[in-house]
């Protein structure tokens, strides 16, 4: 559970009175509730937690120093309420929040100037306890990868693949995917999100690998891109390419740097092999409760990267017709250098 200073200091910060946060992830963040369904209203003074009773008893054993309220009608009459009694004038909402809630909150409570602002911003830089979360996320990713390696070859589905990727990873403690897993073979894996299907997989293809674990709510994610049998040269060209500028990033990648800068680096080193064109996506993003947090290596994001944060590296290399490569470590940003914590080794693997 965060401290109550950093509440104030984000009111203050934003000239707000009161902040209303229905999304999950900055609910758990913020109290430790690992419920759904459920609502946080901040001020200087009080946490409130909103919930109904599929979870009170839950909320009652997993909160301390957090009023529980039991809402048994519109949230936006909870609110009201508690806005009355707090002298609401200015009140935040979290961009996710829906227009169907906004007309809610906007009809009870006419009065209050309703103000977007962006809570995600406690979950920008990790503690020592979420890294190590994320670290386990990692591993398990890493391992379930080790068990199904054997089983990548000629014949193979991309679905019998994906299940015994996530098979394996559950069995080693994963709560579940981090998002629908990338299994993209041959001209498929010119795809950045191309999920996977019942296609056959076939010697002379390249086979790309994008999935990650949940560990007590923290993702991981990486991916990693397989040979099988011999490829072209213009495969293992771009293979080769991709890997270099992935190092590349890693090795210059630490604290005090813009987002948008190394995001232009990677852009630079694959367009001195020809290739940044097929370049499609961003470089990277933050991972934690959620798979996609911010700050993200992309050219629209400036922010100055802090230690703590955490990043996917993930330079990738599209061509339609002729098939892609994309290889992605999460690492976490130190003063000087960065940590790795996808650890299954990148070098060309050959199957």
């Amino acid at each position: 559970m965060i401290q109550q200073k950093k509440i104030v200091d984000f009111l203050r910060n934003n000239n707000l009175d009161g902040v209303f946060i229905s999304k999950n992830e900055n609910c758990r963040y913020i109290t430790n509730f690992t419920g759904s369904d459920s609502f946080l209203f901040l001020t200087k003074e009080q946490i409130y937690l909103i919930t109904d009773s599929r979870y009170t008893e839950q909320a009652k054993q997993e909160l301390t120093s957090v009023e529980i309220i039991e809402h048994k009608g519109l949230i936006a009459n909870t609110i009201k309420k508690l806005s009355e009694k707090h002298k609401i004038d200015k009140l935040g909402v979290e961009a996710e929040l829906t227009y169907k809630m906004y007309l809610s909150l906007h009809k009870e409570m006419s009065s209050v100037q309703i103000i977007v602002c962006y809570p995600d911003v406690f979950r920008e830089i990790k503690t020592q306890d979420e890294l190590e979360k994320l670290a386990k996320a990692c591993s398990i990713s890493d391992e379930g990868f080790r068990c199904i390696v054997p089983y990548i070859k000629e014949g193979k589905t991309e679905n019998e693949l994906r299940c015994m990727l996530e098979c394996a990873m559950l069995e080693l403690g994963s709560e579940g995917k981090s998002f629908d897993t990338i299994v993209a073979s041959g001209v498929r894996s010119a795809m950045p999100h191309g999920i996977a299907t019942d296609k056959v997989i076939n010697k002379g293809e390249l086979v790309t690998f994008d999935f990650g674990a949940i560990y007590q709510g923290y993702h991981s994610d990486i991916t990693r891109t397989v040979a099988i049998g011999d490829i072209s040269e213009q495969l293992r060209y771009i293979y080769d390419s991709v890997l270099g500028c992935n190092e590349y990033i890693e090795s210059i990648l630490k604290a005090g740097q813009k987002a948008s800068d190394i995001d232009a680096k990677a852009r630079s080193y694959l367009k001195e092999r020809d290739l940044d064109k097929y370049f499609k996506h961003s470089l990277g993003h933050s991972v934690g409760l959620e798979i996609h947090e911010k700050p993200a290596l992309s050219p629209k994001d400036h922010t100055l990267l802090k230690c703590g944060m955490t990043q996917t590296v993930e330079p990738g290399v599209y061509i339609p017709g002729i098939g892609g490569v994309r290889i992605e470590d999460t690492v976490v940003i130190e003063d000087n250098g960065i940590s790795i914590l996808t650890t299954y080794p990148k070098t060309f693997l050959q199957m």
